[in-house]
């Protein structure tokens, strides 16, 4: 009876090891199950929360794309300026500055990037009749010596980048963006999807490069999903434009330096042409009798700059600048008394020759100041030359003896 008892135990004990065994397994079991089954639940909702913000995230790059390409298109039809009304950095002009300021074309507010010069000092005059200098284009009143670089004009192009001075392309390409992308980032149709979307303002930087402009743009945007509890932030926004601005820039940059430096100088000439640049000229794109002011029209094309797919074109208003007569040296003559006098004996050998900065044609009146009168012992004479609206001229006075 003693050894079936204990053998009775043994099997006792091994049955209720086996149990155990079996529990601890199926607990084992169970538990790697749930963490796994966790763990795979966790990834697909990361990967759904991915997937989810995906569009918005798309659909946010393409404003900023957009955008840019807006903000160039635009400053470049309107002088390199965008106006504070169209999300710009430069107040509007008043309606009354129009040809003070800028000339309208197509419904818009062209800039004049070329002025008329101001001189503050000799030998140098801004004014008639001394303009642009009395003895121009001669280096000294009995030198033969014809000088035709000098000032004739203002440069009022903007600058490029915002270390350069203010209202610069760059600001303006940076605040349109950043002054219009609430109105574009529409987000009503992803907030109609169940999501909770909200927005900061963004914060654009732009490079401009020989071959395109990069914009790396900051826009806080936080997305809530309401049934998965999931909650993404996103911020990082960027693209590229394959538009040579900075090549654009310093090519017209240069052709208006040489407008404003050489009154030969033609703007237009196709010897100006270069790399895909091109350059149009439209005369008198505006005209005002009662102020005596016209304006002529420049537009750079770029063929290698493709926007909307058409070349990128930056246009500017050039303001009329008044043509500049040849200093006559012999201005004080001597007739007899009863002497007719005529144009070929006040000019002597000299010949009537002007230069417009603008490519004007321009002519030629003589006006006796006070009219011709046989007993008037001294007169004076008029020579002027005229490009339609402003002109220079040189008085030659007559003794009569």
């Amino acid at each position: 009876m003693k050894k079936k008892s204990v053998k009775s135990q043994i099997t006792m004990l091994m049955l209720l090891g086996l149990v155990l065994f079996i529990a601890v397994s199926f607990v084992l079991y169970f538990s790697k199950s749930s963490v796994k089954k966790q763990s795979q639940q966790s990834i697909k909702n990361i990967q759904e929360t991915a997937i989810d913000t995906l569009p918005i995230k798309e659909f946010v790059a393409n404003c900023l794309d957009k955008l840019a390409k807006d903000a160039v298109a635009l400053l470049g039809r309107q002088g390199g300026y965008i106006y504070s009304s169209q999300g710009g950095a430069l107040i509007d002009y008043a309606e009354t500055d129009e040809g003070l300021f800028f000339v309208k074309h197509n419904n818009l507010n062209i800039a004049y990037n070329i002025l008329p010069p101001k001189f503050e000092s000799s030998p140098y005059s801004s004014d008639i009749p001394d303009y642009p200098w009395s003895i121009f284009p001669y280096k000294t009143e009995i030198s033969n010596e014809e000088i035709f670089e000098g000032f004739f004009g203002i440069d009022n192009m903007p600058p490029l980048n915002s270390s350069e001075g203010p209202n610069s392309i760059q600001t303006q390409i940076e605040t349109f963006i950043d002054n219009n992308f609430m109105s574009c980032a529409d987000v009503s149709l992803f907030r109609n999807q169940g999501y909770n979307i909200e927005i900061d303002n963004s914060k654009t930087q732009v490079i401009i490069g020989s071959n395109g402009i990069t914009i790396k743009s900051k826009i806080p945007i936080t997305i809530n999903n309401p049934s998965t509890k999931e909650s993404t932030k996103i911020s990082d926004f960027s693209t590229n434009i394959d538009i040579r601005l900075r090549n654009i820039y310093f090519f017209t940059k240069e052709l208006i330096k040489n407008d404003i430096q050489n009154i030969k100088f033609n703007i237009s000439d196709t010897n100006n042409n270069k790399d895909s640049l091109s350059i149009q000229l439209i005369k008198n794109i505006f005209s005002d009798e009662a102020r005596k002011i016209k304006a002529d029209l420049i537009i750079v094309a770029d063929e290698k700059s493709l926007i909307y797919g058409k070349p990128f074109e930056y246009a500017f208003a050039r303001r009329n600048r008044a043509p500049a007569l040849y200093y006559i040296k012999q201005n004080n003559l001597e007739f007899p008394h009863l002497h007719t006098i005529n144009q070929n004996g006040l000019l002597r050998d000299s010949e009537l020759k002007a230069e417009d900065p603008d490519e004007d044609s321009y002519t030629f009146t003589i006006t006796p100041t006070p009219p011709k009168v046989l007993n008037i012992p001294q007169l004076k004479f008029k020579i002027e030359v005229s490009d339609g609206k402003l002109s220079d001229y040189q008085i030659i006075t007559v003794n009569r003896i």
